[in-house]
C-alpha cells in the first residue's frame, strides 16, 4: 500500500488554514496582498508546499481576523477528534 504524502495531522492543518481563509471571505490574491507576499504564496501554504513558522502563521491568522490562540484551539480540537477515531 502506498504511503501518504502528508500525515493526517498535516492534512488537518492544511484544511483548517484553507477553511479559515474562506470563512473570512478572503480570496488567495486578497490575503497575499494583505500579507505583501508573492502571487503563489497562499497556494503553496494551503497545498503544504510552503510551511509556515509560528510568526508567519500568526500573520496569516490575523489577516483572516482570527487570533493565533483561536486557531491553535481549533487545530487542537480537530486533532483530538481524529485521535478519538483512530
Amino acid at each position: 500500500m502506498g504511503r501518504y504524502k502528508w500525515s493526517m495531522q498535516e492534512i488537518v492543518l492544511l484544511k483548517l488554514l484553507k477553511d479559515m481563509r474562506r470563512e473570512s471571505g478572503l480570496s488567495g490574491p486578497a490575503i497575499q496582498k494583505m500579507l505583501k507576499r508573492p502571487n503563489s504564496y497562499v497556494a503553496k501554504v494551503e497545498s503544504g508546499e510552503k510551511r509556515l513558522d509560528v510568526l508567519e502563521l500568526r500573520e496569516f491568522c490575523h489577516a483572516c481576523g482570527v487570533t493565533l490562540h483561536e486557531f491553535t484551539l481549533r487545530l487542537d480540537n480537530k486533532l483530538e477528534q481524529i485521535h478519538m477515531i483512530e
